[in-house]
Parts: C-alpha cells; sequence; structure tokens
C-alpha cells in the first residue's frame, strides 16, 4: 500500500510534483499559500487542506517545495506549522534549495518531535519534473530514506543518496548549482565575445559544444540566451542570486575560497537591480552583453 503523502507548496516545482504523484497513486493531500494553484489537483482527486499543519496531519510523508530557507522556516514553525502536526515517526521531505545549516537545525528539530527530516533537494527544471525526470540529491535516516524511495522513483530518472545527516544533500545540491552558475557566465561572457566578432553566436554554440562537451544542459541554455527567450521563467534570475549567496555563505563558513561564486553573483545581482530578477537565470547573458557594449534586449 502505498504512504499517504502532502505536498506543500505548489509553484513552478511542487505543481508537478504534486500531480506526478496523484498520477502514480500515492493518496495525495495538498496545500499552498494561493488556494487557486491547488484547484486543478483537487479536481483530479487530490485533497486540501488550509493549512501546514492541515496537510501534515494527514500525511505519513509530506514533501515541502518552497522558494527559500525563510519561507520552510515559515511552514515548519508556528501555530498553524507542519510540524507540530506530524504523527510520530513522520516524515519531511524538503525539496527546496537550502543551506545546509538550516537542514541541520529542522533536522534536530524533527528529532525533538519524534518525526524524521529527509533532505532531497533535486536538479531539473519545470519540464524536466512534468516529465518525472528530476534527478534527486537524498540524505536523512537510511530507513528514513528507504520509506521515500517508492515517492522518490516517481518523480526522478535518478536519486543519489549521500548520507545520513540531511546537510549534505543540501551541500550538494549548492555545489551543483555553482557549476550551473559557472557555466551560465562562462556561456555569456562566450557569447558576448563572438557576437562583438559579428558572429553568430547559434552556430558557435553547436560547434563548441559539439567539439567539447556535447552536453544537452549547455545546448538548452545557450539556446535561451542566443535566442533572449527569457520568459516564462524556468527559473528565476533572483533565485539563482539567491542560490549564490548560499553557495558563498556556505563557503565563508568552510573556509573555501570561491571567486568564481562571487564573481557570478555580482553578475546576477546587477540584472537584479535593473528588474530583471523575475526573467530566467540565463538572462545574466544580457548583463555580460550590456558590459561588451552590445546594449541588452
Amino acid at each position: 500500500m502505498l504512504e499517504r503523502v502532502a505536498v506543500i507548496g505548489l509553484g513552478n516545482m511542487g505543481l508537478p510534483i504534486a500531480r506526478n504523484l496523484l498520477r502514480a497513486g500515492f493518496p495525495l493531500t495538498v496545500h499552498n499559500r494561493t488556494k487557486a494553484k491547488a484547484e486543478p489537483l483537487v479536481a483530479e482527486g487530490a485533497a486540501w487542506a488550509e493549512s501546514p499543519a492541515a496537510a501534515g496531519a494527514r500525511a505519513r510523508i509530506v514533501v515541502t517545495m518552497v522558494s527559500d530557507d525563510s519561507a520552510l522556516d515559515g511552514v515548519v514553525s508556528g501555530e498553524h506549522g507542519l510540524l507540530g502536526a506530524l504523527e510520530r515517526d513522520a516524515i519531511h521531505v524538503a525539496m527546496s534549495t537550502v543551506e545546509p545549516a538550516t537542514a541541520r537545525r529542522l533536522a534536530d528539530a524533527h528529532h525533538r518531535h519524534g518525526a524524521r527530516y529527509v533532505a532531497a533537494p533535486v536538479f531539473g527544471r519545470p519540464e524536466t519534473a512534468e516529465q518525472a525526470k528530476l534527478w534527486v540529491i537524498a540524505a536523512g535516516a537510511g530507513d528514513a530514506v528507504e520509506t521515500c524511495l517508492p515517492l522518490l522513483k516517481a518523480l526522478s530518472r535518478g536519486i543519489s543518496r549521500v548520507g545520513e545527516d540531511p546537510s549534505r544533500a543540501n551541500l550538494v545540491k549548492l555545489a551543483g548549482n555553482f557549476l550551473l552558475l559557472a557555466m551560465l557566465e562562462a556561456l555569456g561572457e562566450v557569447f558576448a565575445f563572438v557576437e562583438k566578432a559579428g558572429m553568430n553566436r547559434l552556430e558557435v554554440l553547436e560547434t563548441l559544444n559539439g567539439a567539447l562537451f556535447a552536453s544537452p544542459v549547455y545546448q538548452a541554455n545557450g539556446e535561451r540566451m542566443c535566442r533572449g527567450a527569457f520568459s516564462p521563467a524556468g527559473f528565476q534570475l533572483a533565485l539563482g542570486l539567491k542560490d549564490a549567496r548560499l553557495v558563498l555563505r556556505a563557503a565563508d563558513q568552510l573556509g573555501v575560497p570561491m571567486p568564481l561564486a562571487g564573481l557570478a553573483h555580482d553578475h546576477l545581482l546587477t540584472g537584479v537591480a535593473r528588474g530583471q530578477g523575475h526573467l530566467d537565470w540565463t538572462a545574466v547573458a544580457e548583463v555580460l552583453r550590456d558590459a561588451a557594449g552590445l546594449g541588452s534586449r
């Protein structure tokens, strides 16, 4: 029998995650700050909960997918928070990108309550989530992760288990997001470089990716940059800036210099300051075009 599941947070990623769980047959309860986001899922058979606490009371596994550390704290804590309503040994699967320190703190809070906390951030954009092809980075007590595996498999093409300390999953997620930020920085600089020389950016992308990387990630993000396909955003530039800050904060705590992360942070910050925070994070290429005297579109 499939576990009773709740999903809290029905944004660009949470909505397809919830829909895939519903279609996989999990008894599903959903909650979102805006009830309208939940209506299609309710029409498909999900139950609506008026608060995180109400969602948690109905489920053995609760998935949260919210925007940042503050939002996650808001869901977990307070009068209508999730934690106070969880059954003993219930599992909270936190899929948001948050600080490792936040994961450690929340794991301790769940343990004191008698519940379990699994960090399971994901790699993938909304279209990847819709196709149930996310890649999950999971960390938490072994039995808790095992219990969650049927749920995680219904969402993903792969699962990496990185230990029992939940903060390790968030550290790996930040490491991956840093690599993506470095890729966007490099692509944006190269496109400004070849465009200023009068060359076709898409043709250069095809050549370099074909010769050096053969990467669908390079190809897809490079094409968005070349075509200016920044809206609707798969992942907002403002959220990329949040992740750059998390990387730098974690690096500072570990005593690790990450100068490239600082550079990417500053270019993302420039984009946000120019009112581009709502655009896809590939729009950082426009900051680099402007710096090269090419103007922004």
